[in-house]
């Protein structure tokens, strides 16, 4: 069954590729550097990161951990049998799944449209009166704090509401994580503009050349 779909999701993606053109941009020029100047749509949620924390913190810490650390480890912390086969085991799994999507999405995005109300006039504070202009108060406590905090959150929420157990916390974290993936990507794609500010997506304006 698996090498049939994979046959089929091969002759789809030929067939597709065929079918819609997909050109690349001219070739980079140092005179007319775009704005922004997006990554590719895989790398996004990381240049989304950027914005919001310090670099090494968004481009090496946090997807390491997530990737190699989190995800690899699922297998073995969740080594029960039950309800394997079946999507989210059970009802209360599938209740989980629902809240925490919603739970993450949301508040992905609050987070997003705060960090860019409150960011700059603090940023602009600490240049001027904190010895060095040092930011590590931004760049590293808070975005720590909130991703371990929040995450605590969730676990503590889903055990409470829905008496999760290790199952039901692995798809409340999984779930999580790729609902902040989507959003991270979708506000890099459609809600980035010039100077890579927040636009509505009905109201983002073309890359400046």
């Amino acid at each position: 069954i698996e090498f049939i779909v994979a046959m089929l999701w091969l002759i789809a993606l030929f067939a597709i590729s065929a079918l819609f053109n997909a050109p690349l941009q001219d070739h980079s020029n140092p005179d007319h550097t775009p704005n922004p100047s997006k990554a590719p749509w895989y790398l996004l949620q990381l240049q989304e990161l950027l914005l919001h924390m310090d670099k090494g913190l968004a481009g090496v810490i946090v997807p390491s951990i997530a990737i190699f650390m989190f995800l690899p480890v699922i297998p073995y912390i969740d080594r029960s049998r039950e309800g394997v086969g079946r999507y989210f085991t059970n009802p209360a799994g599938f209740r989980i799944f629902a809240f925490s999507s919603i739970y993450t999405t949301v508040l992905t995005f609050g987070l997003i449209f705060i960090d860019a109300a409150i960011r700059t006039p603090f940023l602009r504070f600490a240049t001027a009166y904190l010895p060095g202009g040092k930011v590590l108060f931004p760049d590293y406590i808070v975005p720590i704090g909130v991703m371990l905090g929040l995450s605590a959150l969730l676990v503590f929420l889903v055990r409470k509401l829905y008496g999760a157990d290790t199952r039901g916390v692995m798809i409340a974290l999984f779930t999580g994580f790729v609902c902040v993936f989507l959003v991270l990507v979708f506000v890099g794609t459609s809600m980035r503009g010039p100077g890579m500010e927040l636009f509505a997506p009905w109201n983002l304006p073309k890359t400046i050349e």
